[in-house]
């Protein structure tokens, strides 16, 4: 659909500009920790669109791009970037072949990948670097700490995969409560002195996501790590109400759409399926073409706000497929083809992701990530001088 033209009004609007911003913001805020930084740019960007994105960020010179499939890494390198791309969940089985190379780095915790690298890697006499993932308690994914012992002898029998990094990931860097995040860094401290004392000699050492990143968890000892891994405040989203306000973060999405009909309905009509709403006055409906179809979840029907005209105006009955409605009775001089701002700011007031997220019981993460495919990006850059 990329060379048809839109003429829908519902878009999603990506400013560029804001994450390199919110980059420098990050590396003011790091100065002198001596950390480099990845840029998780995985599930197309945080639906912010993989490859403006990621070219934008290398322009800024991260140091490494995060991505958590093969395709995804093959995607950028078919768009000609360079920066180093650790694919965070390791290399799918029968994809070693192309992810090497395409010169992408795998995340490993499994010893089937691990013979299986060893053995592309012996056939064509070349070395393979790996980022050892370490479990210290989440288990997701990664060598269980009780396991490192036996990982490494495998190893140790592997002479073409060596250890270029080691790594874990946080379960909850964002809580006020740090014991359990203390306890996954002394395992991990623990778990690079293993794999040292094994005569291994790892340049990088990483396990803070964005809220480690702004906690500054996992920064200093016991772990020591040189590399962090920041997602959502890099698109100008704090991980967590806790962390909402800490860093001076400038959202980069928007999400909006415009009145495509309005019409008048009395007191004690019902609309949308299932009749969930009732006019409690007579009111002024406005339908927009934008539904679950495109993101805008199901369950914002009778919760959630949007902006026209500088006012919020709720969502009432259930959001469809590619349609919903909204009570613009109270929004003076409303219009059909009026902007209506899902997430973004308009008139000096802002509907978050934080916020959506708090209506349906959710994470920011989701809000952003779940909006379609065929809502279009519209971008608009300026590189930082």
């Amino acid at each position: 659909m990329d060379d048809l033209p839109r003429y829908r009004p519902t878009v999603a609007r990506v400013d560029l500009a804001a994450i390199r911003r919110n980059l420098g913001t990050m590396r003011a805020r790091l100065s002198g920790a001596g950390v480099s930084i990845l840029a998780a740019v995985k599930a197309d960007a945080y639906g912010h669109g993989l490859l403006p994105v990621a070219r934008a960020l290398s322009e800024e010179g991260v140091d490494w791009l995060g991505v958590a499939l093969t395709e995804e890494g093959l995607e950028l390198r078919r768009a000609a970037i360079s920066t180093p791309i650790l694919v965070l969940g390791g290399f799918a089985d029968g994809s070693e072949p192309r992810a090497l190379d395409a010169g992408l780095t795998p995340v490993l915790y499994r010893s089937a990948s691990a013979r299986a690298l060893n053995a592309i890697a012996a056939r064509r006499q070349i070395p393979v670097g790996v980022h050892l993932k370490i479990d210290t308690g989440m288990n997701r994914l990664g060598v269980p700490m009780a396991e490192l012992p036996a990982f490494l002898d495998l190893l140790d029998d592997l002479e073409h995969v060596y250890i270029d990094g080691v790594m874990t990931h946080l379960a909850e860097a964002e809580a006020a409560d740090t014991e359990f995040t203390e306890g996954q860094l002394a395992a991990f401290a623990r778990a690079i002195g293993q794999v040292r004392s094994r005569g291994h000699r790892p340049r990088w050492l990483h396990g803070a996501n964005s809220a480690g990143v702004m906690t500054h968890q996992g920064l200093a000892e016991p772990a020591g790590c040189n590399l962090v891994r920041p997602g959502l405040a890099l698109y100008g989203i704090a991980p967590d109400d806790r962390l909402e306000g800490v860093w001076p973060l400038e959202p980069a999405l928007s999400f909006e759409s415009a009145i495509s009909f309005l019409k008048r309905v009395p007191a004690g009509a019902k609309a949308s399926y299932g009749l969930t709403w009732t006019a409690r006055r007579p009111t002024k409906l406005a339908t927009l073409p934008v539904g679950y179809g495109d993101g805008y979840l199901r369950a914002f029907g009778n919760r959630a706000e949007v902006l026209i005209r500088g006012r919020r105006a709720p969502v009432v009955g259930r959001v469809c497929m590619d349609l919903c409605l909204v009570d613009v009775t109270d929004v003076p001089r409303v219009r059909e083809g009026d902007r209506a701002i899902l997430l973004g700011s308009q008139s000096g007031q802002r509907i978050g992701a934080g916020e959506l997220a708090r209506l349906v019981d959710t994470i920011p993460y989701e809000i952003i990530c779940a909006i379609s495919p065929r809502v279009p990006r519209v971008y608009r850059d300026e590189p930082v001088v």
